[in-house]
């Protein structure tokens, strides 16, 4: 049963303290909060991304079991906020082509440059600048089965041009460098991983519904297990607190 979580992340704890400045750290710990083959049996997949907003830290995560997060809160939550978990199937069957809905994704927005080698698999460089980044969005919406209403689902030239011309109906919000490091297990060490996020708040279309419903559950674009590519939903007229 895949479900939807969320769980209060307390900054005055260390281990909350340590967990909010390395995805390195929460990915870890959030792993723990199941079985160790789950990732390993197909299609699945754990998701999880941090919405901070002043001193409020709130961890989402979706994944094909409920999360035990006993041990979490104690350290770096607040006992008396234990975590909430809902299941996710409901909104999943509830989806129809033609609906309109808000959303949040924070996203590692990157492509892959041609190597001059033939043969040789090319660098994957970040996307920079905003209209760069809402370009790619764009075109996840062509793979993922939604369409962002105003800009649609050109190629990517055509897409930059829609973004310059097209009305707003999607913003980066936040956007910014995440450098951390992370143990390399083949060499044997740390290493400093830059990891460039944007997050787009605005609303989409469903055009494709197998393909949004994969898209929610398996993730959109590259970083995932650092926090990147969980896509939430909220009815258009609502309020943050009941984003899904």
């Amino acid at each position: 049963m895949t479900t939807f979580t969320q769980v209060l992340i307390n900054p005055g704890k260390y281990e909350g303290r340590k967990l909010l400045l390395n995805p390195q750290a929460m990915h870890a710990r959030v792993l723990r909060f199941f079985p160790p083959d789950m990732e390993s049996k197909k299609g699945e997949r754990v998701l999880w991304r941090i919405d901070s907003q002043e001193h409020r830290h709130i961890l989402y995560i979706v994944a094909p079991e409920t999360p035990d997060t006993g041990g979490f809160v104690e350290q770096a939550g607040w006992e008396t906020r234990p975590a909430q978990s809902a299941d996710y199937q409901p909104l999943l069957d509830k989806l129809r082509v033609g609906q309109e809905w808000r959303f949040r994704l924070r996203a590692n927005p990157a492509h892959r440059v041609a190597s001059a080698v033939q043969g040789q698999r090319g660098k994957v460089l970040p996307h920079v600048t905003v209209t760069q980044q809402i370009a790619w969005l764009c075109a996840q919406g062509k793979r993922h089965g939604f369409l962002i209403p105003n800009f649609g689902t050109n190629d990517e030239i055509q897409d930059l041009q829609q973004v310059k011309e097209g009305i707003p109906t999607v913003a980066v919000t936040e956007r910014g460098d995440r450098i951390f490091d992370h143990y390399n297990k083949n060499r044997l060490g740390k290493e400093q991983i830059t990891l460039r996020q944007a997050q787009f708040d605005g609303a989409l279309r469903i055009e494709n519904v197998d393909l949004f419903r994969h898209a929610l559950v398996s993730g959109i674009g590259r970083g995932k297990a650092y926090g990147c590519g969980l896509l939430t939903l909220a009815p258009v007229f609502s309020s943050d607190k009941n984003r899904e």
